[in-house]
């Protein structure tokens, strides 16, 4: 188990992570982090790095075939027109 440390929340909503948990995880001011209700009593609090987020999906971008996009595109909003305005295409 990592470490644990108790924090309380001030006037303002915030929470302080404790010193000896940012420096384990070497959290610098300033980084973002998602905070996520999981039940009525648990957050999870996970690091989020926008540029590595933006950089994974660029990478991932490359990879895409946009002819073959947009023609599945295309053929896939004529389907959906077509069963909703049937009698319009019969």
């Amino acid at each position: 188990m990592g470490k644990v440390g108790l924090t309380k929340v001030d006037e303002k909503g915030r929470i302080v992570i404790p010193k000896e948990i940012r420096r384990k995880l070497k959290i610098k001011p300033g980084e973002e982090f998602v905070v996520t209700e999981l039940d009525g009593d648990t957050l999870i609090v996970k690091r989020f790095n926008v540029k590595k987020m933006l950089e994974g999906l660029i990478e991932k971008a490359k990879d895409v075939d946009l002819e073959k996009l947009q023609m599945e595109t295309a053929e896939e909003g004529n389907r959906v027109a077509r069963k909703k305005y049937r009698e319009v295409f019969d």
